[in-house]
């Protein structure tokens, strides 16, 4: 247990770094975030319909309401607004924040440090686990892999992220991976428990 623990904040230090580079340093994430052309006006208009912390659709998908024709009809143009767009998702919070508090920080080393421990103990149950640090490594970058498939590319898939957001976020997953897996792999040795 002490090799998981060990392994896991090394990895989860590793990963945190990792993320602090890939967003602020490298331009990885940086052609698929775009600016807002007349954002006080746009601004304006999305606090006056949009008043909680919230994610919010559009168009918005109708409510089951009303008799079964009215539901159909209100289905039907529904899709003919989706069809001609514009859709999206609009991730929104009125009272606004810190863009970096210290307590977002601590979180987030925390939040990659539970996932590599969780990532030492899958590798230690594995049978990557005896075998060379290359297979080692290549475990913990394969989670970085599946992770990806299991949320990026959902998102991409279903909520309409456009794919240079996705390939970006998928190679900062991989790659942040793969180097926590360097961490990991030297601490979660052979047949180590």
């Amino acid at each position: 247990m002490k090799h998981i623990i060990v392994a896991g904040m090394v990895g989860g230090v590793i990963l945190f770094l990792w993320g602090a580079i890939a967003w602020m340093v490298l331009p990885l994430h940086d052609s698929a975030l775009k600016t807002i052309t007349n954002e006080e006006a746009v601004i304006a208009a999305m606090k006056s319909g949009m008043n909680a912390k919230a994610v919010y659709t559009f168009p918005a998908m109708p409510r089951p309401e009303g008799t079964p024709a009215e539901q159909d009809a209100a289905r039907e143009a529904w899709m003919k607004k989706y069809e001609a767009g514009p859709t999206g998702m609009v991730i929104f919070d009125p009272d606004g924040t810190s863009p970096m508090m210290p307590t977002q920080m601590v979180v987030g080393l925390i939040n990659s440090i539970l996932a590599a421990m969780i990532a030492a103990w899958l590798l230690s149950r594995s049978t990557a686990a005896g075998s060379g640090y290359i297979a080692r490594v290549s475990f913990c970058g394969a989670l970085g892999i599946f992770a990806s498939l299991v949320t990026h590319t959902v998102n991409w898939n279903w909520m309409g992220y456009p794919l240079d957001y996705t390939t970006g976020l998928i190679a900062d997953s991989v790659v942040g991976w793969v180097l926590a897996g360097l961490g990991i792999g030297k601490v979660i040795p052979g047949t180590a428990t």
